[in-house]
């Protein structure tokens, strides 16, 4: 690799991902906190926004199987487009329920639209998301493939920080259903980017009586590694769902002042951000254990320490074992997922690995909400030791596993897929 080949690589990704992703990232996060007060503001009841939260989330495990058969059959950039005008769309239909009631009482159509809207939402996200992971996963030399996902995780997390900061500053002005408006501007204009910059890629028609070659894996061959290394994916997603949710809780429960928890997720964001690139060089030189598995552990730690948060140190001290732990994982998921799926049918691949690994995000909470009946101490507990198991997981089978796809693609003159 060539000193220049990186930065080369990087601004060439700029326009047609890094930039669009982060201001759909923006948006998307200037919405997340309004989202159930503009739903109980039409009318809706807290257990019927909770029912909503959850469908939506659904959405994102069952969706990308068969959001996966579409990116194969209409491509990156067209999936990219039509999950943006989805989404558009959505934000639209948001804006019509949450501003329909003027100054009296919501229309009974505006909750009907509002739900219909998120969940429409949702679809469009998982649309666009996939597009983007298949377009960059294809782009990307393998041996630069880490740094460039991991500044991929980057550009999104940049956003979940930019985009309750415009959303508040709309919200002051007028009222939740505002920061709405945030998330239409910003998926607009990344629309625009990508249906501008993202080159058409002509589509290579298959022969249906053509001889497979001899070198192709089998379904087999790489559903068995896939599921075993997006095992300590999955644990991972739900260690950074509980994250969002026991922090809070911790600092509730130690009765924490809500303006101290809030500074103190503004502050581990930052630190966050420190790690993207580092994570990146890490895993291109040393192999993707090298983040996973500290990561894990790092967390798993930091939820055994769950009793230290007590004290107000106490708890910044939890908030930045994590954000070191979470930083250093910046972009794995991506990596990992482009690893572990051969370049025929990327796009469908792709799809079962994002149900899997994003069904974490509702074991989570699930697992919260069991021992977390007895305190909250002890969700984190539960969490801590699950998240340790992971790290053991991922390192036994990392290195045994994206290795031996490395080799297999080295004999068959493919790429390799370690770093």
């Amino acid at each position: 690799m060539t000193t220049e080949e990186l930065p080369a690589l990087l601004r060439r990704l700029v326009l047609p991902v890094y930039l669009p992703t982060a201001l759909y990232a923006t948006g998307a996060a200037a919405i997340v906190p309004v989202v159930p007060l503009v739903g109980l503001d039409l009318g809706l009841s807290v257990p019927q926004v909770a029912l909503l939260i959850t469908v939506a989330g659904l959405i994102t495990v069952v969706g990308p199987l068969p959001t996966g058969q579409l990116v194969v059959r209409i491509g990156e950039r067209g999936a990219m487009i039509l999950g943006g005008l989805v989404s558009v769309a959505a934000v639209v239909g948001c804006l019509v329920a949450a501003w329909s009631d003027g100054n009296g009482p919501a229309p009974v159509w505006a909750p009907a639209l509002f739900c219909a809207a998120i969940l429409l939402m949702s679809l469009g996200d998982l649309t666009w998301d996939l597009g983007r992971q298949t377009y960059i996963a294809d782009e990307v030399p393998v041996h630069l493939r880490a740094r460039a996902m991991s500044l991929f995780g980057g550009t999104i997390r940049v956003g979940r920080i930019l985009g309750p900061l415009f959303g508040a500053g709309l919200i002051a002005i007028g009222g939740a259903a505002s920061a709405f408006f945030v998330h239409l501007v910003a998926a607009v204009a990344g629309l625009v980017l990508i249906t501008i910059f993202v080159p058409p890629h002509l589509r290579q028609e298959i022969d249906p009586d053509a001889p497979e070659p001899e070198d192709l894996p089998t379904r087999g061959a790489v559903l068995r590694p896939l599921l075993l290394v997006g095992g300590a994916v999955l644990v991972l997603t739900l260690v950074r769902t509980n994250r969002d949710l026991l922090l809070p809780l911790l600092g509730n429960e130690f009765g924490h002042p809500e303006a101290v928890i809030s500074l103190v997720f503004a502050g581990s964001a930052v630190v966050e951000l420190a790690f993207i690139l580092p994570a990146g060089t890490l895993m291109d030189r040393f192999g993707r254990a090298a983040v996973l598995v500290p990561c894990l552990a790092l967390m798993g730690v930091g939820y055994l320490l769950g009793p230290i948060a007590a004290t107000v140190p106490g708890f910044i001290a939890i908030s930045l074992i994590f954000a070191v732990g979470n930083g250093l994982g910046a972009g794995i998921n991506k990596t990992l997922s482009a690893d572990m799926t051969p370049s025929r049918n990327r796009a469908g691949w792709l799809g079962l690995w994002n149900s899997f690994t994003n069904a974490g995000a509702l074991v989570g909470p699930a697992l919260i909400a069991v021992t977390g009946a007895v305190t909250v101490v002890t969700a984190s507990f539960a969490t801590g030791w699950l998240s340790l198991a992971g790290a053991a997981w991922a390192a036994w089978w990392l290195p045994r596993l994206v290795p031996g796809r490395a080799r297999i693609n080295r004999r068959s003159g493919r790429p390799s897929a370690s770093a």
